[in-house]
């Protein structure tokens, strides 16, 4: 996992991810299939998804870890619009200011970057902040490259079928068609049972 100082750099400097609200995210939302509700951003960083559901109805806590991100979410947020900025580790039993569960929980890029018992915690946090019906929007790399495509070591990201260890005893998941199998990334729509 990338410590948190990288990432304040990465979002002082030039953070590649910075591309406003994810496509998956809000295709899924416009279309009608996530209903506005209680959402929640995991990994929140300087707020583009977080923004774009409160502007679509939503009541929305956005969680980081980056002091950094934070402050480019709460700097980014149009007057009109309101949305709850936690600082939080995502892996802990608990996230002070974040209290009950939620309709709709997001996570774009977080738990692929965990290992181990962190990833595992973080699959806790999930849960405890779901409820029957909720949907879990997750994008992460997958690691379903050729081995003569990575470049050196393990290509980073969740291994193949580790979101069923994570979450198929207690959500459906459904893979997304885009993006497409064989790209190195994927995104799973999960709804609670």
């Amino acid at each position: 996992m990338v410590g948190r100082r990288a990432y304040d750099f990465m979002y002082r400097t030039w953070a590649p991810w910075e591309v406003g609200p994810r496509s998956e995210l809000t295709r899924l939302v416009t279309s009608g299939r996530i209903p506005a509700g209680r959402a929640i951003d995991l990994g929140c960083g300087s707020g583009a998804n977080s923004i774009f559901l409160a502007e679509h109805g939503f009541d929305v806590t956005g969680v980081d870890y980056s002091p950094v991100g934070m402050e480019k979410a709460r700097r980014a947020i149009p007057t009109s619009l309101s949305v709850s900025w936690v600082a939080g580790d995502l892996t802990a039993s608990e996230i002070p200011g974040v209290s009950g569960t939620f309709d709709l929980l997001v996570d774009y890029s977080v738990l692929d970057d965990l290992r181990g018992p962190a990833q595992d915690a973080m699959a806790a946090t999930v849960l405890r902040l779901s409820h029957p019906g909720s949907i879990f929007v997750m994008w992460c790399f997958y690691d379903e490259i050729p081995w003569w495509k990575r470049r050196g070591g393990r290509f980073p990201g969740l291994a193949v079928g580790a979101e069923q260890r994570l979450f198929g005893a207690s959500f459906d998941i459904e893979r997304l068609d885009s993006p497409a199998v064989g790209s190195g990334f994927a995104c799973f729509l999960m709804t609670r049972a």
